[in-house]
């Protein structure tokens, strides 16, 4: 065979999975190049694979063949996953945002209150996805805005206790401080040091209190607990 007709030597391509911490968490061989990012894993089989926080966004995964691969935590947003097959995947945490799940099977697999369907194209009304993605929703809604008086009298009582305990612990060192002062310039001084240290202390509490209630908006957190536990210990 003429040289110039000859054809080249078949050479065997690597495309590695990486986590969201940037390591490499599983590579696969394909027979010739491919998109590296996102990723084109079209048709793989990646069965049983440890795919845990695997960083996957708008991966193209069209017919990939997941069964029993451990997604927890991964970032597929966005991902192609028609006619994927992620049967008997853990899907715990997973983030499956805007992904396209047409055709894909996805049931049984186990998933939990972080993993996340929002946006996700493809799911059949009445199929066991949708099923299983409203049960989600569901236990989401109930966790984040069912606050009920039961939770919000347990939170005074344990709120109660611990102020009641910081109290006492507060008043034993006050009178601990003040033996032996004597009236004077020296008494001043150090009551000015305790409203100052104690001033602190407020300030600091207060911006935990609002990292915490930013926090909780986010997770979309029914926050008038709060309000009633601020107006019924309110120190007028």
């Amino acid at each position: 065979m003429p040289e110039s007709r000859r054809e080249p030597d078949r050479v065997m391509a690597t495309i590695d999975i990486r986590n969201l911490y940037g390591k490499i968490i599983h590579s696969v061989f394909v027979d010739q190049p491919r998109q590296l990012f996102p990723c084109d894993l079209r048709g793989l089989s990646l069965v049983n694979v440890d795919l845990t926080d695997a960083d996957l966004p708008g991966s193209n995964l069209e017919g990939c063949v997941l069964i029993g691969a451990n997604l927890a935590g991964a970032d597929l947003q966005r991902a192609n996953l028609r006619n994927a097959d992620l049967r008997y995947s853990n899907l715990k945490d997973a983030d499956l945002r805007d992904a396209d799940l047409s055709g894909a099977e996805v049931y049984p697999a186990n998933v939990s209150k972080k993993t996340k369907f929002w946006g996700a194209v493809g799911i059949d009304p009445g199929s066991e996805l949708s099923a299983m993605s409203q049960a989600i929703t569901t236990a989401k809604l109930r966790t984040a805005n069912n606050v009920d008086e039961s939770d919000v009298r347990q939170a005074q009582k344990e709120t109660e206790s611990f102020l009641s305990t910081k109290t006492k612990r507060l008043e034993k060192t006050v009178s601990r401080e003040r033996r032996g002062w004597n009236l004077g310039e020296n008494a001043v001084l150090k009551a000015k040091m305790r409203v100052l240290r104690y001033s602190r202390e407020i300030e600091l509490n207060r911006v935990r209190r609002e990292k915490d209630l930013r926090f909780l908006r986010k997770q979309r957190v029914d926050l008038s607990f709060a309000s009633k536990l601020t107006s019924e210990n309110e120190i007028g």
